[in-house]
């Protein structure tokens, strides 16, 4: 069993700490552990080209990215060959650092599960044998622990976004925690609660990875979806409408007992962008319309013209 720790942190200060201890606690129950400073990484920023979706829809490919001479292939094979993760963050300005939004952007929809095993399916039934299909790795369900520290109350949109990155590669968020109010270097060694919380994560992480996929326990902390547990709503006009901002499903938030409770059916629920229902509908979504050419496609490159020459870029 190999569990990987990804830090978006400062060398050795806290969310580093909190990741080492988690994989401390993972290594207690007979882990395999490493640890990667996504810091010390060169990876290039997704260029929203589509070429890994056209590959994987069309040919039936392996999803690669078209982006070379980077350190993606790296991690990316980390990621593959790890049976579970600990990913921290600190949180600057209420989100994660940027850094793992681009590494989540690289492996989004190059990397969706459904994506890949509907690349899988075409390679079955063209009989293709040519070229490389999608990894077979791909397909390990891990559970992984999402690791948010704070330094003030400034931390709304750190927890939702980092929920993201577990989302295209089907990963089962087992536990999210916001460790917070500490800002100051390393002074998280001197909260002997949250180095016990982060500790019992990775032991909790380590114990999932064996166990079925719906039956594994989420100890992180509550929030309103009954599918993400994301807190953090897109309200609509209606007062009693809502959607979960992270896995898009709708619903009613009402009171009951005191508390605020986001009533979803069953139904919606099988919509989330968490579930592989939701993933192969929005697969869909994507081949009847945004990947669906144009009948004037060929106009294009006379039309693009106009804004060819328009402007020079200003540089340094």
């Amino acid at each position: 069993m190999k569990v990987l720790g990804i830090s978006c942190g400062r060398k050795n200060s806290n969310t580093e700490i909190l990741v080492k201890e988690a994989l401390m606690g993972a290594e207690e129950i007979g882990a395999e552990v490493e640890i990667i400073r996504l810091l010390d990484l060169d990876i290039k920023p997704c260029t929203g080209c589509n070429s890994c979706v056209i590959d994987l829809f069309e040919k039936g490919g392996a999803g690669d990215c078209v982006i070379k001479n980077d350190d993606f292939p790296f991690i990316d094979d980390k990621i593959l060959e790890a049976d579970a993760l600990v990913v921290g963050s600190p949180i600057y300005e209420k989100s994660p650092h940027g850094y793992l939004k681009v590494l989540n952007d690289r492996m989004g929809p190059s990397h969706d599960m459904a994506f890949r095993m509907i690349a899988k399916k075409i390679r079955e039934e063209k009989g293709i044998t040519e070229g490389k299909g999608p990894d077979e790795r791909s397909f390990k369900f891990r559970p992984v622990s999402l690791f948010a520290v704070g330094g003030s109350d400034w931390v709304t949109l750190a927890m939702p976004m980092m929920r993201i990155f577990a989302l295209p590669m089907q990963m089962s968020v087992i536990d999210a925690k916001l460790f917070n109010w500490v800002a100051l270097p390393a002074v998280v060694t001197l909260k002997e609660d949250m180095l016990n919380r982060a500790r019992k994560s990775g032991r909790h992480l380590a114990e999932s990875v064996n166990i079925p996929v719906e039956e594994r326990e989420y100890i992180g902390d509550p929030g309103l979806c009954p599918v993400c547990n994301n807190d953090v709503m897109v309200l609509s006009t209606d007062p009693d409408k809502a959607q979960c901002a992270v896995c898009k499903i709708k619903g009613e938030l009402k009171t009951v007992g005191g508390k605020r409770v986001f009533e979803v059916s069953e139904e919606e629920k099988a919509k989330s962008s968490m579930t592989l229902s939701g993933k192969f509908s929005h697969a869909e979504d994507l081949k009847n319309y945004s990947l669906k050419p144009e009948p004037n496609m060929d106009e294009i490159p006379t039309r693009r013209e106009k804004y060819r020459n328009y402007l020079q870029y200003s540089r340094p």
